[in-house]
């Protein structure tokens, strides 16, 4: 494609679209952010006055149509995802998109489509995945290290006096699964390959917002994985996977972590694998590699492992009774 420097929009003001955009600095001088859309033109000033970018606008259509953006970063609440990456995604403008990048598979799956159709490159944001020591506990993993995987253990829970408003909305994708079980689910999906078996039990409250998850998943070569989620506790964040031969263990906030502990026969080690930043410019330059190359998928966030989770998503919400804008859309027209 010959794209020296690649020209970033960002979308949405808030603490995500604050990090990533300060992540991008790190990045050598062929990442440049070049607009920024919020639904207030005052936020918008702020953020471009804050990060030093040139363009800033009230609507996410205008800076898509702009000119001035190869690909967008969007850090908006979860419903209004689908809705602005299949608008970039028709222009020709590539996508990094939070996850979940949608609220059901079904909307994913079209937004796939979409990206083939126009040729244009299209992204989860699940940052996790870039993340060096994540890729280094999967190496090992598939080095045979511990042997065959057995067992997954992963939870991903947290606790504030006052919650942030959107995550205790339905209409807004809100409860602990799509903030917080998306990575548990991840990470074991990462380990272990989607599921054969999924139960789940939750407790959601009078909005029908799910405060508390536990998922259980069987594999057809025996392994399990035990999942939570939740917004009621402070939990220890960590994760683990064990084989017969031993086990590989990520500390308290595992989705982003400094180190991982090997624990075989031969003892307990501390592997620490250099990281540096926030942690979101290893997928801002995942999405560079791939818009380079002319792809319309990231190799470290392939659209199949999305569509899969979503789907995963999709049946846990089912078992739950939990119910979001779009579950009944037909989009197949």
């Amino acid at each position: 494609m010959g794209i020296d420097r690649v020209r970033w929009g960002i979308v949405a003001t808030g603490n995500i679209s604050t990090q990533f955009t300060h992540d991008l600095g790190l990045l050598p001088d062929d990442a440049v952010a070049t607009a920024v859309a919020s639904r207030s033109q005052d936020s918008a000033n702020r953020f471009a006055a804050e990060f030093g970018i040139p363009g800033a606008y009230d609507d996410y259509r205008k800076l898509i149509d702009s000119g001035d953006v190869d690909v967008i970063y969007i850090g908006t609440p979860h419903p209004q995802h689908y809705a602005i990456a299949r608008t970039a995604l028709q222009a020709g403008v590539a996508v990094l998109c939070e996850k979940p990048v949608t609220l059901t598979a079904k909307q994913a799956r079209d937004l796939v489509a979409v990206a083939a159709e126009h040729k244009t490159l299209f992204a989860e944001a699940m940052w996790m995945r870039t993340n060096p020591v994540i890729e280094a506990v999967f190496e090992d993993l598939a080095g045979g290290v511990i042997g065959e995987p057995q067992q997954v253990v992963a939870d991903f829970a947290f606790h504030k006096p006052s919650l942030p408003s959107r995550l205790l909305d339905p209409a807004l994708g809100g409860g602990s699964l799509m903030d917080g079980g998306i990575y548990p689910m991840t990470f074991a999906y990462l380990a272990l390959g989607r599921p054969a078996e999924l139960k789940a039990v939750g407790s959601l409250n009078e909005d029908g917002v799910d405060l508390n998850v536990a998922m259980a998943w069987r594999y057809d070569s025996g392994a399990v994985a035990a999942l939570t989620c939740g917004l009621r506790s402070q939990n220890p964040w960590v994760a683990s996977i064990s084989g017969p031969e031993g086990s590989l263990q990520l500390p308290h906030r595992f989705h982003h972590p400094e180190y991982y502990v090997r624990t075989t026969a031969a003892g307990a080690e501390r592997i620490d694998v250099p990281t540096h930043g926030r942690g979101y410019h290893y997928e801002a330059s995942a999405v560079m590699d791939a818009l380079r190359a002319g792809a319309i998928e990231v190799a470290a966030l392939p659209h199949a492992a999305t569509l899969e989770i979503l789907d995963l998503l999709d049946e846990t919400r089912r078992q739950i009774g939990v119910r979001y804008p779009g579950d009944d859309d037909d989009l197949s027209g």
